[in-house]
Formats: structure tokens, C-alpha cells, sequence
């Protein structure tokens, strides 16, 4: 007989990194002025360091560090990371230590992430490199050194989403699935942002596993939506090893856009500048240029294109990622508009400029080439 997932979940170590469930709230005022019954998952909330999806992720990833006897955490990512970030604040409050390796970029100014990395005392490495994507030998010498100075250290990839990883977020599914039955929510809908899509593929198997049919719409944030497809049959193959389920098994309905990236990743497009001042002006709660910005872009596109009634019902994960809303580069594009909110009709104007587009030199693939765990000679 199959476990149930909860069951499941449960042969995996997990250390608690932050209070669990996040809340589900109702948008009232945002929804008065668009029309569909709008919801936000709060994982913004969650209580590491200034919150977001990472802790989530991280449960599983530094239970199996601790497992293996490591003492130091090694991660990599940009300047302004958000997995830096909340990756110090775990080490630190297990008693680790940690070392982050990011690439020099336009936000390396010491505010934001980077200034929590620092306040939080990590060892900090800022090297050359032609994206974040692309840190791997510098990691391969930090954890040299740290072996030779007698470290135990244990390395997580860049963004955190490994297979065991991507545990936490069959648990966020399982939370909505209860909070919305016990809420009466009927859900037409559930947007989330795409990055490496490890949280949007646990959400639909989770989903799924609950009886949740409606589509699950991921809006992606960095590439191209073959290479997003690609992803995501990584990690769906991978969960359904890790918890013994079936990988053939029916998925329903799920879509990814891609047309709200705009020039690269972490450049935020007017299209997601607007939903950000949207939503702080209807119901004071901030997001981010990276992430939930370009998500609550791309509803609002469908919203205008007249995708969405006044009868249905959607859900946005807010994934976090706030710290960066602060360092936009030119915040004049916000405080120019004076308060004033832009038409849903002008969220069809996104910026798309394949040229520029940030071009990865890593597959879908190579996600799992360096496996995360305690690093060897």
C-alpha cells in the first residue's frame, strides 16, 4: 500500500528553521479593484532573517549536513542573493558556520542580502564571473581550503533546490490544500513564480497528490520556457523517487510563461514595477523585483486580457525576496509615477528583448551534475 505523503515526508530528517504554516490571506482591496477573489500564500512570512521560501528548503538541507557531521555551510549565488542570505541565517542558528561565494555584479554595494550576510558573519567571497550560475570552480577552492584548515564543509548549490530540498515545498502544498479546505476556497487558479522549478514542481505533485485540479501557473523569471519544461521533469522524476510515487502519474494542468522575463534575470520590467506599486497601494505588502513582481505581472496581463472573472478565484505564492525591492536601480521609475497606478491594460506592454536575454550557460540537466553533500577531495 502507498504511503500517504505525509507519511513520506517523513522518512527524510528535517531540521525546523522557521514557524510553519505561513499564512493564507484574503486580498480584499486588490480584489475590489480587479475583480477575481485574489489570495496570497505568505511565504514571505516565514520568520529566518527577513523570510521567504528558502528556510523551507533549507529544513532538509542542513538536516542532511548536520547528518553528515559538516560544520560549515558553502553556497554560491549573486550579490543580492536571497539563498545567501537565509543560508547564513540557518547555519548560524544550528550552530554552523558559513561561507557564501558570489559574483561580482551591478548590486555588490554592501545594502540588502549582502549587508545581512556580513551582519550575520559570514565569510564572504566576491569573485569575477559571467553569472552566478558559473561559481562552481570557486566553490571547488573554498571547500580545498576549508578541508585543509580541517573544516567539515558541506556544499548546497546555487538557489538551494536540490531533490531533498524540494521536500519543503510538497509540505507548502500540503498546507494550502488544508487551509483552503478548511476555508471553503474553491481555486481556479495558483500562480507562482518559475525560477529553477523546484517549488513549482513539488506544488504540483503535492496539489495533486490533495485533489486540487486547478491550474498551476508558473511565470517564469530567467529563461525560455523549454529550458523551464526541462527543469521541471528533473525535479518531478526526482520527488517521485525520493517519496515512491509514480512518475507517470497524471499531472492536470499546469502552464509556464515565459513572456515576462524582460531583459534578464533580476531586471525588473515596468510591467513588474507596476504590480509591485499595485499591490503595496491596495494592500501594503511589498514584492519583490525578482520574483513575486513579475508573478503578480503576469496575472495581471491575464487579468487584462480577460482571462479571469469576478467569480473565480486565484492564489499567489508570495516566494519573498523583499531585501532586493530596495535596490532597484532606478527607483526614479516608481517615485516618478507619484503615487498614480498604471491600467491592467498596460501590463500587455511587457518589455521582451530576446537579444539581451540572460543566457545561461548551464541546461536543465546540469541542475543536478554537482549532487549537494559533505565536499571530499
Amino acid at each position: 500500500m502507498q504511503k500517504s505523503l505525509e507519511a513520506a515526508l517523513e522518512e527524510y530528517p528535517r531540521v525546523s528553521l522557521t514557524r510553519l504554516p505561513t499564512p493564507l490571506q484574503a486580498l480584499p482591496t486588490l480584489s475590489a479593484r480587479l475583480g477575481p477573489q485574489l489570495w496570497m500564500k505568505r511565504d514571505d512570512l516565514t520568520d529566518l532573517t527577513l523570510g521567504g521560501d528558502k528556510p523551507r528548503k533549507l529544513e532538509y538541507e542542513v538536516a542532511r549536513a548536520l547528518a553528515q557531521g559538516a560544520d560549515t555551510l558553502v553556497t554560491c549565488g549573486s550579490a543580492q542573493s536571497n539563498h545567501a542570505r537565509l543560508t547564513t541565517a540557518a547555519a548560524r542558528k544550528v550552530g554552523m558556520d558559513c561561507v557564501v561565494i558570489l559574483s561580482r555584479d551591478q548590486y555588490q554595494a554592501i545594502q540588502g542580502n549582502l549587508l545581512t550576510v556580513y551582519l550575520m558573519g559570514a565569510q564572504v567571497h566576491l569573485v569575477e564571473a559571467a553569472s552566478h550560475w558559473d561559481l562552481q570552480p570557486a566553490v571547488d577552492d573554498v571547500c580545498q581550503s576549508l578541508l585543509a584548515q580541517g573544516k567539515k564543509p558541506y556544499v548546497i548549490p546555487v538557489s538551494g533546490t536540490t531533490p531533498h530540498s524540494c521536500l519543503g515545498y510538497i509540505r507548502c502544498g500540503l498546507e494550502i490544500a488544508q487551509q483552503v479546505e478548511e476555508q471553503g476556497i474553491q481555486l481556479d487558479a495558483i500562480y507562482t513564480p518559475f525560477g529553477t522549478g523546484g517549488i513549482f514542481t513539488a506544488l504540483l505533485l503535492a496539489l495533486r497528490e490533495k485533489g486540487i485540479t486547478c491550474p498551476l501557473i508558473g511565470i517564469s523569471v530567467n529563461q525560455k520556457k523549454a529550458a523551464c519544461y526541462q527543469k521541471m521533469e528533473i525535479w518531478w522524476t526526482e520527488l517521485c523517487r525520493l517519496l515512491e510515487r509514480d512518475p507517470q502519474r497524471a499531472r492536470g494542468v499546469f502552464e509556464i510563461h515565459d513572456e515576462f522575463v524582460g531583459r534578464e534575470y533580476g531586471d525588473p520590467t515596468e510591467a513588474c514595477l507596476d504590480a509591485i506599486m499595485l499591490m503595496g497601494q491596495t494592500e501594503g505588502i511589498l514584492l519583490d523585483p525578482v520574483y513575486s513582481g513579475k508573478m503578480l505581472s503576469g496575472f495581471l496581463a491575464h487579468q487584462a486580457a480577460g482571462r479571469w472573472s469576478q467569480q473565480q478565484t486565484i492564489l499567489l505564492l508570495h516566494s519573498g525576496g523583499v531585501p532586493p525591492s530596495l535596490l532597484i536601480p532606478t527607483p526614479s521609475r516608481l517615485i516618478s509615477r507619484n503615487g498614480a497606478w498604471i491600467s491592467p491594460a498596460n501590463h500587455q506592454r511587457q518589455i521582451r528583448d530576446n537579444e539581451n536575454w540572460l543566457r545561461y550557460k548551464h541546461s536543465g540537466a546540469n541542475l543536478l551534475r554537482k549532487a549537494p553533500g559533505r565536499y571530499s577531495r
